[in-house]
């Protein structure tokens, strides 16, 4: 009997736990969304710039300003390989929060390298519930799975003191 109350509070707690990885996720979209119009607006005018300027893409005007003698231009290129190093990273993250399923999101959300950003997402955050019916789904059959795994030496030590 203990060991039932113990599987359905463990359960609920962890199905709280885990039907959070997809509203984080929305929050870390919602977070990453006007940094990435920004950035776009920026790489948008690198290409026109190139085009306007005869340069095929923006790749091909930034390593022609990088081989500029001058150190200002230089450097200014420079800043503009970074910003579309990060225009590229930031694509790369929001297709796999927004596209991603559910153990993708939360094995990105979750790695080291995100922990900075993560925090400052989790400023904001409030806890919800989804509104996708697969993220519900994988959000229960997780908490199953984890709260039978966790459960399970509790059964069987019961079981074998309750035979003895």
């Amino acid at each position: 009997m203990i060991v039932n109350l113990l599987d359905k509070l463990l359960f609920g707690g962890i199905l709280l736990i885990v039907l959070q990885v997809p509203v984080l996720s929305d929050h870390y979209v919602q977070y990453l969304s006007g940094y990435y119009e920004a950035t776009k607006h920026q790489v948008e005018g690198f290409r026109s710039n190139a085009v306007r300027h005869g340069y095929p893409d923006e790749y091909a005007m930034i390593n022609d300003l990088l081989q500029n003698p001058n150190a200002v231009i230089k450097d200014d290129a420079r800043q503009k390989k970074q910003t579309l190093m990060e225009f590229d990273k930031l694509n790369q993250t929001l297709s796999t929060l927004i596209h991603g399923n559910y153990f993708e999101r939360a094995w990105f959300i979750s790695s080291p390298t995100q922990w900075k950003t993560l925090e400052k997402v989790l400023v904001n955050f409030k806890p919800g519930i989804p509104l996708s019916i697969n993220d519900l789904v994988y959000s229960v059959l997780i908490a199953l799975l984890l709260s039978t795994l966790l459960t399970l030496p509790l059964r069987v030590a019961f079981i074998s003191r309750a035979r003895a």
